[in-house]
């Protein structure tokens, strides 16, 4: 009798001890976060870095398949470790016609083109590169930013992304270019701000991203007004 009360305590603490352990049924594909509080030096550095668009107002003259870089938001980096890129834009997208206007934003690094994750040439051919797609317009609906408008309008335009790089010189710019034959131009991309976050992790960390590489650059070709 006392081994059948034994036992009984036994299973009852156990189980007590898992429901305080937290083991709940999740949902499938649900993305397990880790506990990191034993890793003190998960994060080694993180380091803020903005630049005003000079000048404040860039005119986009008409449409275009390939993108142009808003004057004045260049930034170069160099490093020799892996560094994660939090990169942001906001500023303020013009038209004053009471006519179609499309524009689109994009972040450019090592002058191709960034898609989410990966990076494409910045061509009117660049759709090819990706499976599924068969004319740009549609291609550039995947991250960055698409505006559309038919009335005179002043809206805030504001997209970020993530990107995750291993060492090298890498530039970062803001890239735009006007849509559709029949739109109305000139519109204008005015104000803008470009916010960067640099992070670099322990080298063993496991944030979920493997660093990338991007195309290098040749230094001779950054423009000198990048200050």
């Amino acid at each position: 009798m006392k081994n059948t009360v034994r036992m009984y305590c036994y299973f009852v603490f156990m189980f007590l001890i898992s429901k305080c352990n937290g083991n709940p049924n999740l949902p499938m594909n649900t993305i397990q976060i880790p506990s990191t509080r034993m890793n003190n030096n998960f994060i080694r550095s993180e380091r803020y870095y903005i630049k005003q668009q000079v000048p404040r107002v860039f005119p986009i003259q008409g449409p275009s398949q390939t993108f142009v870089k808003v004057s004045g938001l260049t930034m170069p980096f160099h490093h020799t470790e892996p560094l994660l890129y939090k990169i942001k834009y906001e500023g303020r997208c013009l038209s004053s016609y009471f006519n179609s206007t499309w524009l689109h934003l994009r972040f450019m690094i090592n002058d191709n083109l960034l898609y989410l994750d990966k990076f494409l040439p910045n061509t009117a051919n660049r759709y090819q590169y990706n499976t599924g797609y068969s004319e740009n317009d549609s291609l550039d609906y995947i991250g960055g930013l698409y505006w559309f408008v038919n009335t005179p309008t002043v809206t805030q335009c504001s997209f970020s992304d993530i990107i995750y790089l291993n060492p090298g010189l890498h530039v970062i710019d803001v890239a735009v270019r006007g849509g559709h034959a029949r739109g109305a131009f000139p519109t204008y991309v005015v104000g803008g701000a470009l916010t960067i976050e640099l992070v670099e992790y322990d080298l063993y960390a496991d944030i979920g991203m493997k660093p990338i590489d991007a195309k290098p650059i040749d230094a001779n070709l950054i423009p000198n007004s990048i200050g």
